[in-house]
């Protein structure tokens, strides 16, 4: 009996810690120019990738214990991660969120890995967005498409919500055992067991979406 209550104690302290400490913001910027390619590394951490008016890059993660993201740069691109922290894993009661917001003007190429962390897309303006996960979701949200966008994930779903349903756009979406959920109308559509394929407007960006045995949902 005293080690069942030793063990409630324990728990007790680390719950007590963890509301009581102090959440920081952990902001750093970086400047758009000459920047072509940015590379997000999001592992098992909620992310959140947004265009916004602002002049540079913007990324930020709420935490606890202080600064958790690494930012290297070189030549032509930006790469952004985390920091691996036991500590965030016993930290009860908090949900730490990368979120990365990007110029409105920014022209170039985003890419974003992840393992199981979910990402979240919200009208993101740039040249194409490459997305790859593992259990992960992906959420789109767009009011219109006007990039390219090729997203890949295993066990993941795929989720696609669209204001302007005659965005320019043919349309590539494979699916192994995953359902595949379309309520947009496509002209020149072809269906089959794994593979949904049309356009809407003129087709002239490419959006591709694939999983192995996620859903993929278009609305």
């Amino acid at each position: 009996m005293n080690k069942y209550y030793i063990c409630l104690l324990m728990v007790g302290i680390l719950f007590l810690s963890a509301c009581s400490s102090n959440e920081q913001e952990d902001l750093q910027t970086v400047a758009i120019k000459g920047i072509e390619n940015l590379n997000i590394d999001h592992g098992s951490t909620t992310l959140v990738v947004e265009s916004a008016d602002i002049e540079s890059f913007q990324a930020s993660w709420l935490n606890s214990d202080g600064p958790g993201i690494v930012i290297h740069e070189e030549k032509g691109a930006i790469n952004i991660r985390l920091k691996s922290d036991f500590k965030e894993i016993v930290n009860i009661g908090k949900m730490p969120q990368l979120s990365v917001r990007i110029p409105i003007d920014y022209e170039g190429k985003v890419s974003i890995n992840g393992s199981s962390g979910n990402a979240n897309i919200k009208n993101l303006y740039t040249k194409k967005l490459n997305i790859k996960g593992k259990s992960g979701n992906v959420s789109l949200d767009y009011l219109e498409i006007n990039n390219d966008i090729d997203v890949s994930v295993k066990s993941g779903n795929i989720l696609l919500n669209l204001d302007n349903k005659d965005s320019n756009i043919h349309w590539l979406l494979q699916s192994g055992s995953g359902r595949r959920s379309v309520a947009i109308p496509m002209e020149n559509r072809q269906q089959s067991n794994r593979k949904t394929q049309g356009q809407t407007g003129d087709g002239s960006f490419n959006v591709q979406l694939q999983t192995t045995s996620g859903n993929i949902t278009i609305k």
